[in-house]
Protein backbone atom coordinates (compact mmCIF):
# COMPACT_ATOMS: atom_id res chain seq x y z
CA UNK A 1 0.00 0.00 0.00
CA UNK A 2 1.68 3.59 -1.15
CA UNK A 3 -0.96 5.69 1.07
CA UNK A 4 -0.13 5.45 5.00
CA UNK A 5 -3.81 7.74 5.16
CA UNK A 6 -6.00 5.79 2.96
CA UNK A 7 -8.01 5.02 5.97
CA UNK A 8 -8.13 8.74 6.61
CA UNK A 9 -9.17 9.39 2.70
CA UNK A 10 -11.28 6.95 2.63
CA UNK A 11 -13.82 8.98 4.71
CA UNK A 12 -14.15 11.50 1.53
CA UNK A 13 -15.74 9.00 -0.74
CA UNK A 14 -17.07 6.07 1.36
CA UNK A 15 -19.12 8.44 4.28
CA UNK A 16 -21.80 6.95 5.55
CA UNK A 17 -23.10 9.86 7.21
CA UNK A 18 -22.00 13.56 5.77
CA UNK A 19 -23.28 16.87 7.34
CA UNK A 20 -23.79 20.28 5.75
CA UNK A 21 -22.40 22.83 7.43
CA UNK A 22 -24.65 25.84 5.70
CA UNK A 23 -27.20 24.21 4.56
CA UNK A 24 -29.81 26.62 2.94
CA UNK A 25 -33.37 26.55 2.63
CA UNK A 26 -32.97 29.66 -0.19
CA UNK A 27 -33.46 28.50 -3.96
CA UNK A 28 -30.32 27.62 -6.53
CA UNK A 29 -27.74 28.61 -3.00
CA UNK A 30 -24.55 26.73 -2.50
CA UNK A 31 -25.99 24.88 0.71
CA UNK A 32 -29.45 24.01 -0.88
CA UNK A 33 -27.68 22.45 -4.09
CA UNK A 34 -25.44 20.22 -2.06
CA UNK A 35 -28.17 18.71 0.28
CA UNK A 36 -29.65 17.65 -2.94
CA UNK A 37 -26.89 15.71 -4.14
CA UNK A 38 -26.96 14.08 -0.82
CA UNK A 39 -31.11 13.10 -0.46
CA UNK A 40 -30.92 11.47 -4.31
CA UNK A 41 -31.64 8.11 -3.63
CA UNK A 42 -27.86 6.69 -4.91
CA UNK A 43 -26.69 7.95 -2.25
CA UNK A 44 -27.65 5.68 0.58
CA UNK A 45 -25.82 7.10 3.58
CA UNK A 46 -27.49 9.34 5.82
CA UNK A 47 -27.44 13.62 5.53
CA UNK A 48 -27.89 16.03 8.35
CA UNK A 49 -28.29 19.71 7.66
CA UNK A 50 -26.62 22.34 10.11
CA UNK A 51 -27.79 26.21 10.10
CA UNK A 52 -29.31 27.73 13.61
CA UNK A 53 -31.85 29.19 10.97
CA UNK A 54 -33.94 26.24 9.89
CA UNK A 55 -35.61 23.68 11.43
CA UNK A 56 -35.80 21.59 8.15
CA UNK A 57 -34.15 22.24 4.76
CA UNK A 58 -35.61 20.18 1.57
CA UNK A 59 -37.44 17.87 4.71
CA UNK A 60 -33.23 17.37 6.06
CA UNK A 61 -33.67 18.21 9.76
CA UNK A 62 -31.65 21.17 10.55
CA UNK A 63 -29.43 21.15 13.94
CA UNK A 64 -28.41 24.67 15.19
CA UNK A 65 -24.78 22.99 15.46
CA UNK A 66 -22.80 20.20 14.66
CA UNK A 67 -22.30 18.71 18.31
CA UNK A 68 -25.94 19.01 18.23
CA UNK A 69 -26.31 16.04 16.06
CA UNK A 70 -27.22 12.42 17.83
CA UNK A 71 -25.54 10.36 15.18
CA UNK A 72 -21.83 9.97 14.63
CA UNK A 73 -20.53 11.88 11.14
CA UNK A 74 -17.99 10.65 8.87
CA UNK A 75 -17.45 13.81 6.78
CA UNK A 76 -18.61 17.35 7.02
CA UNK A 77 -19.20 19.74 4.17
CA UNK A 78 -18.43 23.42 4.75
CA UNK A 79 -20.40 26.01 2.89
CA UNK A 80 -20.41 29.04 5.25
CA UNK A 81 -18.44 32.15 4.80
CA UNK A 82 -14.50 32.13 5.16
CA UNK A 83 -14.30 34.52 8.47
CA UNK A 84 -17.19 31.50 10.16
CA UNK A 85 -14.96 28.49 9.38
CA UNK A 86 -12.59 28.41 12.84
CA UNK A 87 -15.32 28.52 15.14
CA UNK A 88 -16.74 25.85 12.67
CA UNK A 89 -13.72 23.80 12.56
CA UNK A 90 -14.10 23.83 16.86
CA UNK A 91 -17.38 22.18 16.23
CA UNK A 92 -15.78 19.40 13.73
CA UNK A 93 -12.97 19.04 16.24
CA UNK A 94 -15.78 18.77 19.38
CA UNK A 95 -17.71 16.27 17.16
CA UNK A 96 -14.72 14.34 16.41
CA UNK A 97 -14.90 14.35 12.72
CA UNK A 98 -11.85 13.55 10.45
CA UNK A 99 -13.00 14.49 7.33
CA UNK A 100 -14.14 17.81 5.93
CA UNK A 101 -14.59 19.59 2.37
CA UNK A 102 -14.18 23.22 2.77
CA UNK A 103 -16.53 24.86 -0.23
CA UNK A 104 -15.72 27.91 0.71
CA UNK A 105 -13.44 30.70 -1.29
CA UNK A 106 -12.05 33.70 0.56
CA UNK A 107 -8.57 32.51 1.76
CA UNK A 108 -5.43 32.35 1.27
CA UNK A 109 -6.18 32.89 -2.92
CA UNK A 110 -7.64 36.09 -1.73
CA UNK A 111 -4.21 37.85 0.05
CA UNK A 112 -2.83 37.95 3.62
CA UNK A 113 -6.27 38.89 5.77
CA UNK A 114 -7.32 35.77 3.91
CA UNK A 115 -4.41 33.35 4.55
CA UNK A 116 -4.54 34.32 8.37
CA UNK A 117 -7.94 32.34 8.62
CA UNK A 118 -6.93 29.42 6.41
CA UNK A 119 -4.07 28.76 8.93
CA UNK A 120 -6.13 29.69 11.51
CA UNK A 121 -8.97 26.83 10.49
CA UNK A 122 -5.79 24.91 9.49
CA UNK A 123 -3.79 24.70 12.97
CA UNK A 124 -7.46 23.52 14.58
CA UNK A 125 -7.71 20.43 11.86
CA UNK A 126 -3.53 19.82 12.17
CA UNK A 127 -4.23 19.41 16.36
CA UNK A 128 -7.57 17.45 15.94
CA UNK A 129 -6.41 14.96 13.25
CA UNK A 130 -8.97 16.75 10.66
CA UNK A 131 -8.25 15.99 7.03
CA UNK A 132 -9.29 18.71 4.72
CA UNK A 133 -9.66 19.40 1.23
CA UNK A 134 -9.95 22.81 0.31
CA UNK A 135 -10.22 25.71 0.88
CA UNK A 136 -12.07 27.21 -2.46
CA UNK A 137 -12.97 23.88 -4.32
CA UNK A 138 -16.13 22.00 -5.45
CA UNK A 139 -14.89 19.08 -3.33
CA UNK A 140 -15.86 15.41 -4.92
CA UNK A 141 -17.84 13.43 -6.64
CA UNK A 142 -17.38 9.44 -6.78
CA UNK A 143 -19.30 7.37 -9.14
CA UNK A 144 -19.54 4.27 -7.08
CA UNK A 145 -20.53 5.65 -3.58
CA UNK A 146 -22.26 8.82 -5.42
CA UNK A 147 -21.14 11.13 -2.81
CA UNK A 148 -21.21 14.54 -4.45
CA UNK A 149 -20.39 18.05 -3.05
CA UNK A 150 -20.35 19.72 -6.15
CA UNK A 151 -22.78 22.52 -5.92
CA UNK A 152 -23.74 22.86 -9.53
CA UNK A 153 -27.64 21.71 -10.39
CA UNK A 154 -27.55 18.65 -12.76
CA UNK A 155 -29.18 20.04 -15.18
CA UNK A 156 -26.74 22.90 -15.52
CA UNK A 157 -23.54 20.44 -14.65
CA UNK A 158 -24.18 16.33 -16.22
CA UNK A 159 -22.68 13.89 -13.73
CA UNK A 160 -20.50 11.15 -14.94
CA UNK A 161 -20.94 7.97 -14.72
CA UNK A 162 -18.89 4.76 -13.89
CA UNK A 163 -17.90 1.97 -16.48
CA UNK A 164 -17.70 -1.88 -16.49
CA UNK A 165 -14.98 -1.86 -18.98
CA UNK A 166 -12.66 0.81 -16.99
CA UNK A 167 -12.36 4.17 -15.14
CA UNK A 168 -10.48 7.34 -14.79
CA UNK A 169 -9.93 9.70 -11.94
CA UNK A 170 -8.84 13.33 -12.17
CA UNK A 171 -7.42 15.78 -9.61
CA UNK A 172 -8.16 19.23 -10.71
CA UNK A 173 -6.67 22.03 -8.47
CA UNK A 174 -9.35 24.14 -10.47
CA UNK A 175 -12.93 23.64 -9.64
CA UNK A 176 -14.26 25.55 -12.49
CA UNK A 177 -12.59 22.88 -14.63
CA UNK A 178 -13.74 19.90 -12.25
CA UNK A 179 -17.37 21.29 -12.97
CA UNK A 180 -17.12 21.57 -16.59
CA UNK A 181 -15.06 17.98 -16.85
CA UNK A 182 -18.30 16.24 -14.78
CA UNK A 183 -20.72 17.85 -17.72
CA UNK A 184 -18.24 17.31 -20.32
CA UNK A 185 -17.54 13.56 -19.51
CA UNK A 186 -21.06 12.71 -18.74
CA UNK A 187 -21.69 13.87 -22.84
CA UNK A 188 -18.60 11.52 -23.92
CA UNK A 189 -19.61 8.40 -21.99
CA UNK A 190 -16.39 8.20 -20.87
CA UNK A 191 -16.04 6.15 -17.27
CA UNK A 192 -15.25 8.08 -14.53
CA UNK A 193 -14.19 6.82 -11.10
CA UNK A 194 -13.33 10.11 -8.94
CA UNK A 195 -13.47 13.91 -9.34
CA UNK A 196 -11.72 15.74 -6.96
CA UNK A 197 -11.44 19.58 -7.05
CA UNK A 198 -8.46 20.12 -4.66
CA UNK A 199 -8.66 24.50 -4.24
CA UNK A 200 -6.09 26.04 -2.29
CA UNK A 201 -4.27 22.43 -1.31
CA UNK A 202 -4.46 23.52 2.50
CA UNK A 203 -4.00 19.43 3.91
CA UNK A 204 -5.11 17.18 0.81
CA UNK A 205 -2.74 17.63 -1.86
CA UNK A 206 -1.66 15.98 -5.17
CA UNK A 207 0.86 13.65 -3.31
CA UNK A 208 -1.98 12.12 -0.91
CA UNK A 209 -4.37 11.57 -3.73
CA UNK A 210 -1.55 10.44 -6.10
CA UNK A 211 -1.18 7.60 -3.22
CA UNK A 212 -4.29 6.90 -2.59
CA UNK A 213 -5.42 6.73 -6.17
CA UNK A 214 -2.85 4.54 -6.78
CA UNK A 215 -4.48 2.24 -4.46
CA UNK A 216 -7.43 2.84 -6.12
CA UNK A 217 -8.75 -0.46 -7.52
CA UNK A 218 -11.76 1.41 -9.45
CA UNK A 219 -9.03 3.79 -11.40
CA UNK A 220 -7.29 2.93 -14.18
CA UNK A 221 -5.42 6.16 -14.86
CA UNK A 222 -5.17 8.93 -12.74
CA UNK A 223 -5.13 12.38 -14.47
CA UNK A 224 -4.60 15.81 -12.80
CA UNK A 225 -4.81 19.54 -13.69
CA UNK A 226 -2.45 21.55 -11.97
CA UNK A 227 -1.77 25.48 -11.42
CA UNK A 228 1.88 24.76 -10.02
CA UNK A 229 3.58 22.84 -6.93
CA UNK A 230 4.97 24.19 -3.76
CA UNK A 231 8.57 23.61 -3.91
CA UNK A 232 9.15 20.55 -1.30
CA UNK A 233 5.48 19.25 -1.33
CA UNK A 234 6.44 19.28 -5.36
CA UNK A 235 9.43 17.15 -4.87
CA UNK A 236 7.62 14.53 -2.55
CA UNK A 237 4.53 14.34 -5.56
CA UNK A 238 6.83 14.03 -7.91
CA UNK A 239 9.27 11.21 -6.38
CA UNK A 240 6.00 9.22 -5.22
CA UNK A 241 4.62 9.41 -9.32
CA UNK A 242 7.82 7.46 -9.78
CA UNK A 243 6.30 4.35 -7.91
CA UNK A 244 3.09 5.13 -9.12
CA UNK A 245 3.52 5.31 -12.43
CA UNK A 246 5.44 1.82 -12.52
CA UNK A 247 1.71 0.15 -12.13
CA UNK A 248 -0.96 2.90 -13.55
CA UNK A 249 -0.61 5.59 -15.65
CA UNK A 250 -0.60 9.09 -14.35
CA UNK A 251 -1.03 12.03 -16.98
CA UNK A 252 -1.09 16.03 -16.13
CA UNK A 253 -2.43 18.83 -17.94
CA UNK A 254 -0.52 21.82 -16.60
CA UNK A 255 -0.88 25.83 -16.63
CA UNK A 256 1.13 28.43 -15.93
CA UNK A 257 3.48 28.47 -18.95
CA UNK A 258 3.87 31.94 -19.53
CA UNK A 259 4.47 34.92 -17.04
CA UNK A 260 1.23 36.48 -16.99
CA UNK A 261 -0.71 32.57 -16.24
CA UNK A 262 1.76 32.48 -13.17
CA UNK A 263 0.12 35.48 -11.78
CA UNK A 264 -2.92 34.54 -12.73
CA UNK A 265 -2.67 30.94 -10.90
CA UNK A 266 -1.53 32.83 -7.61
CA UNK A 267 -4.29 35.11 -7.23
CA UNK A 268 -7.01 32.17 -8.45
CA UNK A 269 -5.74 29.65 -5.92
CA UNK A 270 -2.61 30.77 -4.24
CA UNK A 271 -0.60 28.23 -6.07
CA UNK A 272 3.61 29.17 -7.33
CA UNK A 273 3.41 28.20 -11.38
CA UNK A 274 7.21 27.46 -11.09
CA UNK A 275 9.44 26.75 -14.15
CA UNK A 276 7.28 25.07 -16.75
CA UNK A 277 10.56 24.34 -17.78
CA UNK A 278 11.84 22.53 -14.83
CA UNK A 279 8.35 20.86 -14.21
CA UNK A 280 8.62 19.40 -17.58
CA UNK A 281 11.62 17.61 -16.69
CA UNK A 282 10.73 16.41 -13.84
CA UNK A 283 6.82 15.35 -15.40
CA UNK A 284 9.77 13.05 -17.51
CA UNK A 285 11.58 11.69 -14.86
CA UNK A 286 9.07 10.62 -12.24
CA UNK A 287 6.83 8.82 -15.86
CA UNK A 288 3.94 11.26 -15.73
CA UNK A 289 2.76 11.80 -19.66
CA UNK A 290 1.72 15.52 -20.13
CA UNK A 291 -0.89 16.49 -22.34
CA UNK A 292 -1.43 20.12 -23.83
CA UNK A 293 -4.94 20.56 -22.46
CA UNK A 294 -8.35 18.50 -21.49
CA UNK A 295 -8.86 17.23 -25.10
CA UNK A 296 -5.57 15.31 -25.68
CA UNK A 297 -6.07 14.30 -22.27
CA UNK A 298 -8.32 12.33 -21.96
CA UNK A 299 -8.30 10.32 -25.39
CA UNK A 300 -4.86 9.14 -24.28
CA UNK A 301 -6.28 8.12 -20.81
CA UNK A 302 -9.36 6.17 -22.87
CA UNK A 303 -6.58 4.16 -24.57
CA UNK A 304 -4.49 3.65 -21.05
CA UNK A 305 -7.59 2.67 -19.44
CA UNK A 306 -8.71 0.04 -21.95
CA UNK A 307 -5.66 -1.29 -23.59
CA UNK A 308 -2.12 -2.75 -22.07
CA UNK A 309 0.94 -0.31 -22.67
CA UNK A 310 3.11 -1.67 -25.86
CA UNK A 311 5.73 -2.85 -25.44
CA UNK A 312 7.83 -1.17 -28.67
CA UNK A 313 7.17 1.68 -30.79
CA UNK A 314 6.32 -0.58 -34.18
CA UNK A 315 2.74 0.49 -35.17
CA UNK A 316 0.71 -1.29 -37.85
CA UNK A 317 -1.98 0.40 -39.78
CA UNK A 318 -5.06 -1.81 -41.71
CA UNK A 319 -7.72 0.29 -43.29
CA UNK A 320 -10.22 0.30 -45.68
CA UNK A 321 -10.37 3.22 -46.79
CA UNK A 322 -6.89 4.46 -48.54
CA UNK A 323 -7.25 8.03 -47.48
CA UNK A 324 -8.13 7.37 -43.91
CA UNK A 325 -4.67 5.23 -43.87
CA UNK A 326 -2.39 8.04 -45.41
CA UNK A 327 -3.98 10.72 -43.07
CA UNK A 328 -3.57 8.50 -39.95
CA UNK A 329 0.17 7.48 -40.82
CA UNK A 330 1.30 10.72 -40.78
CA UNK A 331 -0.55 11.47 -37.83
CA UNK A 332 1.41 8.74 -36.61
CA UNK A 333 4.76 10.03 -37.96
CA UNK A 334 4.26 13.12 -36.63
CA UNK A 335 4.05 11.10 -33.02
CA UNK A 336 7.55 9.68 -33.61
CA UNK A 337 6.12 6.37 -34.11
CA UNK A 338 7.63 3.73 -35.80
CA UNK A 339 5.83 2.41 -39.40
CA UNK A 340 7.76 -0.40 -40.85
CA UNK A 341 7.12 -2.01 -44.02
CA UNK A 342 6.10 -5.88 -43.37
CA UNK A 343 8.68 -7.91 -43.73
CA UNK A 344 8.93 -10.00 -47.17
CA UNK A 345 7.51 -13.48 -45.34
CA UNK A 346 4.48 -11.68 -44.05
CA UNK A 347 3.88 -9.90 -47.34
CA UNK A 348 4.07 -13.19 -48.99
CA UNK A 349 1.50 -14.96 -46.46
CA UNK A 350 -0.77 -11.80 -46.67
CA UNK A 351 -0.46 -11.98 -50.65
CA UNK A 352 -1.84 -15.68 -49.97
CA UNK A 353 -4.81 -14.40 -48.63
CA UNK A 354 -5.65 -11.32 -49.87
CA UNK A 355 -7.22 -10.30 -53.23
CA UNK A 356 -4.05 -8.87 -55.35
CA UNK A 357 -5.65 -5.44 -55.50
CA UNK A 358 -4.65 -4.77 -51.67
CA UNK A 359 -2.19 -2.22 -50.85
CA UNK A 360 0.67 -4.44 -48.67
CA UNK A 361 3.18 -2.19 -47.17
CA UNK A 362 2.07 0.36 -44.13
CA UNK A 363 -0.80 1.08 -44.09
CA UNK A 364 -1.81 -2.33 -45.43
CA UNK A 365 -5.43 -1.18 -47.37
CA UNK A 366 -8.16 -4.09 -47.51
CA UNK A 367 -9.97 -1.57 -49.83
CA UNK A 368 -13.38 -0.44 -49.61
CA UNK A 369 -15.14 -4.02 -51.04
CA UNK A 370 -14.18 -5.71 -47.82
CA UNK A 371 -15.91 -7.58 -45.15
CA UNK A 372 -14.54 -8.78 -41.90
CA UNK A 373 -12.71 -11.44 -43.45
CA UNK A 374 -9.70 -9.15 -44.41
CA UNK A 375 -9.01 -7.86 -41.42
CA UNK A 376 -9.25 -11.31 -39.91
CA UNK A 377 -6.60 -12.26 -42.24
CA UNK A 378 -4.61 -9.45 -41.61
CA UNK A 379 -4.69 -9.40 -37.89
CA UNK A 380 -3.34 -13.49 -37.48
CA UNK A 381 -1.02 -12.96 -40.19
CA UNK A 382 0.81 -9.75 -38.60
CA UNK A 383 -0.02 -10.98 -34.96
CA UNK A 384 1.69 -14.22 -35.31
CA UNK A 385 4.88 -12.18 -37.30
CA UNK A 386 5.76 -10.82 -33.94
CA UNK A 387 6.60 -7.74 -36.14
CA UNK A 388 4.10 -5.11 -34.41
CA UNK A 389 3.93 -3.83 -30.68
CA UNK A 390 0.83 -1.74 -31.48
CA UNK A 391 -2.21 -1.70 -34.21
CA UNK A 392 -4.36 1.39 -35.31
CA UNK A 393 -7.66 -0.03 -37.35
CA UNK A 394 -9.01 1.66 -39.68
CA UNK A 395 -12.90 0.85 -39.48
CA UNK A 396 -15.04 2.93 -42.30
CA UNK A 397 -18.71 1.44 -42.29
CA UNK A 398 -20.13 3.42 -44.90
CA UNK A 399 -19.07 0.87 -47.32
CA UNK A 400 -22.19 -1.83 -47.46
CA UNK A 401 -19.88 -4.90 -47.06
CA UNK A 402 -18.56 -4.47 -43.90
CA UNK A 403 -20.68 -5.48 -41.19
CA UNK A 404 -21.17 -4.55 -37.54
CA UNK A 405 -19.17 -8.02 -36.91
CA UNK A 406 -16.07 -6.24 -37.60
CA UNK A 407 -16.35 -5.10 -34.17
CA UNK A 408 -15.95 -8.61 -32.98
CA UNK A 409 -13.36 -9.19 -35.60
CA UNK A 410 -11.09 -6.44 -33.80
CA UNK A 411 -12.06 -7.19 -30.22
CA UNK A 412 -11.32 -11.12 -30.72
CA UNK A 413 -7.72 -10.50 -31.66
CA UNK A 414 -6.75 -7.75 -29.35
CA UNK A 415 -8.18 -10.43 -26.40
CA UNK A 416 -6.13 -13.04 -27.66
CA UNK A 417 -2.92 -11.46 -28.50
CA UNK A 418 -2.98 -9.00 -25.71
CA UNK A 419 -1.59 -6.27 -27.90
CA UNK A 420 -2.93 -2.71 -27.97
CA UNK A 421 -5.12 -2.36 -30.82
CA UNK A 422 -7.25 1.69 -31.05
CA UNK A 423 -9.48 2.31 -33.89
CA UNK A 424 -10.42 5.36 -35.99
CA UNK A 425 -14.00 5.25 -37.29
CA UNK A 426 -15.13 8.29 -38.94
CA UNK A 427 -18.93 9.07 -39.74
CA UNK A 428 -22.10 10.07 -38.42
CA UNK A 429 -24.78 8.11 -36.64
CA UNK A 430 -24.08 4.22 -37.52
CA UNK A 431 -20.34 4.45 -37.04
CA UNK A 432 -20.48 6.25 -33.66
CA UNK A 433 -23.17 3.23 -32.80
CA UNK A 434 -20.29 0.75 -33.92
CA UNK A 435 -17.68 3.25 -31.90
CA UNK A 436 -19.53 2.85 -28.83
CA UNK A 437 -19.72 -1.06 -28.74
CA UNK A 438 -16.43 -1.25 -30.07
CA UNK A 439 -15.80 0.34 -26.47
CA UNK A 440 -18.23 -1.79 -24.32
CA UNK A 441 -15.83 -4.32 -25.55
CA UNK A 442 -12.87 -2.76 -24.46
CA UNK A 443 -11.33 -1.20 -27.32
CA UNK A 444 -11.28 2.55 -27.48
CA UNK A 445 -12.33 4.58 -31.09
CA UNK A 446 -11.71 7.77 -32.29
CA UNK A 447 -13.27 10.03 -34.98
CA UNK A 448 -9.53 11.08 -36.47
CA UNK A 449 -6.71 9.88 -37.16
CA UNK A 450 -5.23 12.65 -35.45
CA UNK A 451 -7.25 11.28 -32.09
CA UNK A 452 -5.87 7.56 -32.70
CA UNK A 453 -2.42 8.36 -33.34
CA UNK A 454 -2.05 10.58 -30.15
CA UNK A 455 -4.01 7.27 -28.30
CA UNK A 456 -0.89 4.97 -29.81
CA UNK A 457 1.87 6.97 -29.16
CA UNK A 458 0.20 7.27 -25.07
CA UNK A 459 0.03 3.47 -25.02
CA UNK A 460 3.92 3.24 -26.43
CA UNK A 461 5.25 6.03 -23.88
CA UNK A 462 2.75 3.70 -21.20
CA UNK A 463 4.90 1.08 -22.35
CA UNK A 464 8.63 2.82 -22.18
CA UNK A 465 7.79 4.03 -18.37
CA UNK A 466 6.20 0.78 -17.24
CA UNK A 467 8.59 -1.82 -18.72
CA UNK A 468 11.75 0.68 -18.45
CA UNK A 469 14.70 -0.44 -15.69
CA UNK A 470 15.74 2.99 -14.96
CA UNK A 471 15.28 5.08 -11.95
CA UNK A 472 16.26 8.30 -12.02
CA UNK A 473 16.69 10.81 -8.68
CA UNK A 474 14.13 13.80 -9.46
CA UNK A 475 15.66 17.08 -9.07
CA UNK A 476 12.87 19.78 -9.03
Amino acid sequence: MLCEQKADLDLFFKAKSVAIYGASATPNSVGQAIIQNFIKPQYTGKVFAVNPKYESVLGVKCYPSLVDIPDPIDMVVCAVPARLTPRVFEDIAEKGVKAAIVISGGFSETGPKGAMLEDEMCIIAHENDIRIIGPNCVGVIDTHTHVDTFFLPEYRCGRPKSSNVANISLVSQSGAFAAAIADWTAELGLGIGKIISLGNKCDVDDDDLLCYLGDDESTQVICYYTEGYDKDKGRVFFETAQYVTKNKPVLVVKSGRGERAKAAASSHTGSLAGSDRIADAAYRQAGIIRADNFEQMFDMAKALAMQPPAKGNRVLMITNGGGLGVMTTDALEAQDLSIPHPSRELEERLTDRLPSYCALGNPIDVVGDTDSNRYDAVFEEAIASGEYDAFVVGMLLQTPSLGMEITNTIANHQRRSGLPFVVVSMGGGFTSKAGQIMELMGVPTYATGEKAALAARALVRYGEIKYSSEFKKITV
